[in-house]
């Protein structure tokens, strides 16, 4: 189909100066050719320096330090990031709607360039990279960027799709963004939640459910129902299996670890959208809010063995806490249950997205200060390194006719494992 550019002009004032109007737009509209990229629009990089922990442990946190101070003195809150193939470079997207390009990530750290690459975007709460091409998700839309002209900067916005729909509520965030094995993006929407918390303002037909957009961006579904405030999901790269947080308030009594069923509805009745509530479907897990995760982030896949020995196992990172867990899990009588258990690891802020990265094999961890967190820095992205030294962890939990069966990483000493004063336990309900 023939395409032919065009221009629209509008002008208001009086009738007297309508022939002077018509002879103005009657020169020749000269047009950009956009299918070459335009000009550098932020043409400086912020140069910055991680650390490397020194610490004498199984895992350690490395900081990849982010252009806090920059020329244009844009807040970098990270919402969502990823990595390009060759595994020295990521792009992380900001909850104030900006996209950054970091090189220079390797061993060392010493060395690390920061680029802006578009701005203007929509609380890009998540982001994915696919064959090298950058995918946002934000309240409007899902977005793909094309840098033409190869400068470092994106000169192409596309709405890659807009189906989401969203209201004037503060509270809607459209939270991460994954891919399964079949390219099919997911991400999930919060709900409309008042001021203070309680209750709901306007609720529009997505609000509160984990969707699926088609790998070319042309169908849109609805997976699942009730959630409040999923701020992160996992997708297991083998078999698609999802995952979700969410955060304690109306309807939620604490924040689960969901084991998502497609059309599964998972307890806020206000955002049922026609499902039967009767079939709410327990979590895996419920988490207290108290000394656990008040506030759940994302889930990833160890999909790397050079990270110990947790290799395809499940991660669950709590935003509100700044904590990572390995998540334990059995199926039992169709009902998906199990346990955590946290790392003893600290973050520069709170733990919302996690991606391995196929060249070092390690975690990457980002976050930001925002609402109901603990963490003290607005922002943080973070490498959670295996040293190779001993684990000395939980790594399994099955349930028994006389209780709970625990498994370690490694053989417990008889003597202190046998003695009960080394063991402890409460009940929450």
């Amino acid at each position: 189909m023939a395409t032919q550019p065009f221009q629209v002009a509008i002008s208001s004032g009086s009738a007297a100066d309508a022939a002077k109007f018509e002879a103005a737009t009657m020169t020749s509209a000269v047009f950009a050719d956009f299918s070459k990229g335009g000009p550098v629009r932020w043409p400086q990089t912020v140069e910055t320096k991680g650390t490397v922990s020194t610490a004498d442990a199984a895992y350690v946190v490395d900081n990849i330090t982010t252009p806090i101070n920059n020329p244009w003195n844009r807040r970098v809150r990270i919402g969502g990031m990823d990595f390009f193939a060759d595994g020295t470079r990521a792009a992380v997207s900001t909850w104030d709607g900006d996209l950054w390009i970091v090189s220079g990530i390797d061993e060392g750290l010493q060395n690390l360039r920061w680029k802006r690459f578009a701005s203007g975007m929509y609380e890009t709460l998540g982001l994915r990279i696919i064959n090298d091409v950058v995918y946002t998700s934000g309240r409007d839309q899902l977005t793909r960027y094309t840098d033409i002209n190869g400068d470092g900067e994106a000169d192409y916005y596309e709405n890659f799709n807009n189906q989401v729909t969203s209201t004037e509520g503060f509270h809607e965030f459209l939270f991460d963004l994954q891919t399964d094995a079949q390219g099919n993006f997911y991400f999930a929407k919060a709900g409309p939640v008042k001021g203070g918390g309680r209750g709901f303002e306007t609720i529009s037909r997505d609000a509160e459910t984990l969707m699926r957009v088609s790998a070319n961006g042309k169908k849109f579904e609805t997976v699942a129902t009730g959630l409040r405030a999923p701020n992160g999901i996992g997708v297991n790269p083998w078999n698609g299996q999802i995952t979700t947080g969410d955060n304690e308030g109306t309807w939620v009594p604490t924040c689960p670890v969901n084991w998502v069923k497609p059309g599964g509805f998972y307890g806020v009745e206000d955002l049922a959208h026609g499902a039967d509530v009767k079939s709410f479907r327990q979590p895996l897990t419920w988490m207290s809010h108290d000394e656990y995760d008040n506030s759940g982030g994302g889930q990833v896949w160890v999909d790397s063995d050079k990270w110990g020995p947790f290799s395809k196992r499940l991660l669950h990172m709590s935003y509100g806490q700044c904590s990572l867990f390995l998540v334990m899990h059995e199926e039992i009588n169709g009902q998906i249950q199990g346990g955590v258990v946290k790392f003893p690891l600290k973050f520069t802020s709170s733990a919302m997205r996690g991606r391995f990265n196929k060249k070092d094999g390690q975690l990457y961890v980002a976050g930001l200060q925002g609402w109901q967190t603990k963490a003290v820095k607005i922002s943080g992205f973070d490498r959670v390194r295996y040293t190779g030294k001993p684990v000395y962890s939980v790594q399994q939990m099955k349930v028994t006719s006389k209780g709970l069966r625990l498994t370690f990483t490694h053989p417990l000493d008889a003597k202190e494992a046998s003695d009960i004063q080394n063991f402890s336990a409460r009940r929450w309900n």
